[in-house]
């Protein structure tokens, strides 16, 4: 069974050099070519920054997690289907559409003015 745009899903941590697995939200939608085997993702963390995106209570469509918790949207990977250890959950689409217009703003050329 593949994931949908929206979970959250357990993963490996590219970060850290321990085998400790780390939440993921899952951001790509059906267009995706390879969508049943790999992931567009980012790191969910519960440490805050500024730039993190905070989780409410009301973003969870299904699941949830036991600490308050944020989107890095900077934080990008692409994990394998295979990779996955377990689902925690699903957020709510807006959610989702937040954090991804976030991390557009990383990707913006320099020039572009938007």
């Amino acid at each position: 069974m593949s994931h949908q745009r929206g979970d959250v899903v357990w993963g490996p941590d590219p970060f850290k050099s321990s085998e400790n697995p780390r939440p993921w939200l899952i951001l790509n939608n059906d267009t995706h070519p390879f969508g049943d085997e790999q992931y567009m993702t980012v790191t969910l963390t519960t440490t805050p920054h500024d730039e993190t995106v905070p989780i409410e209570d009301s973003d969870w469509v299904e699941g949830g997690m036991p600490r308050q918790s944020y989107a890095s949207p900077w934080s990008v990977a692409s994990p394998k289907h295979a990779a996955l250890i377990r689902r925690q959950g699903r957020l709510d689409e807006s959610f989702v559409q937040t954090v991804i217009d976030e991390l557009e703003t990383y990707l913006h050329s320099p020039a572009d003015t938007r």
